[in-house]
């Protein structure tokens, strides 16, 4: 299966900050009259795709949509951050973002996030980059939304990546992300072993509050972030937006990197206030 190329990203207008990573939007069939876009997101350096021993697939919150990667150097703002996709690449080689299929336009809902077309689709573009990187292990990285998606199609594809797929990441969850049937699927079993799960979540978080999850987060590595800047988590405002505790803003390269360092090590790093 081929993958076509969209479009590359504006490496030289980028600043030097974020000359790391180079980026790339492709699209690729997925079902019968189906294609699924992704931004391919690579450690400049990189030169030989035998020598990737992690990548990293992300599955956007909200509706699912992905930043081009022209856009893709500033999409968390405020400051001018680099995005989580390029900080992942930068840190550990490789990240591909999961878009839109051609017959979601509009974008998912979360009863879509639950489908076999969803898995269909996101396995059709690993399918081309496992060959692509055959010897990069699979964390399997949600944030938000994305959360549900990450953790279905972590269970769905145990048998088929194996000992390939290293972990499930879930960033900024909701109780839904952690089904039973699903978290079944990621234990142990006779023929392979636990994929570990890391949750993280902002403990002032007011789109979908920690105290909902962690009940069932417990049993999994779990980061609690903690940022007195942030308003105390309420019961009556809901916020998800831009400079929210949900999106960790103001805590960002930390949180990530707490991440990176799990991807690496399995060890969870303690976040001091």
């Amino acid at each position: 299966m081929q993958f076509r190329w969209l479009a590359t990203c504006a490496v030289l207008a980028a600043t030097q900050a974020h000359a790391a990573w180079v980026e790339k939007a492709y699209a690729v069939p997925s079902r019968p009259g189906v294609e699924v876009t992704f931004v391919l997101s690579m450690e400049k350096s990189i030169t030989d795709s035998n020598a990737v021993k992690n990548m990293v697939m992300l599955l956007p919150g909200g509706a699912g949509a992905i930043a081009s990667p022209e856009a893709g150097f500033q999409e968390q703002a405020p400051g001018n951050l680099k995005s989580l996709r390029g900080f992942m690449a930068e840190k550990l080689g490789v990240a591909v973002s999961i878009g839109l299929p051609s017959d979601q336009p509009r974008g998912l809902s979360l009863e879509w996030r639950e489908t076999d077309e969803h898995v269909k689709d996101v396995s059709a573009v690993m399918d081309v980059l496992t060959k692509k990187f055959p010897e990069a292990r699979i964390t399997v990285l949600g944030f938000s939304n994305g959360c549900r998606s990450a953790s279905h199609i972590g269970a769905a594809m145990t048998r088929q990546w194996g000992p390939t797929l290293q972990g499930v990441v879930l960033m900024s969850a909701s109780i839904d992300a952690f089904r039973g049937e699903w978290m079944r699927a990621l234990e142990a079993t006779k023929e392979r072993a636990k994929v570990p799960v890391l949750v993280v979540q902002h403990k002032r978080d007011s789109c979908l509050p920690t105290r909902e999850i962690e009940a069932d987060a417990k049993w999994h590595d779990f980061i609690r972030v903690e940022d007195i800047k942030q308003p105390r988590p309420s019961d009556f405002r809901r916020d998800c937006g831009g400079g929210s505790a949900h999106q960790f803003s103001g805590r960002e390269d930390w949180v990530y990197q707490a991440v990176v360092d799990w991807i690496k090590t399995g060890k969870v790093t303690e976040l001091s206030n």
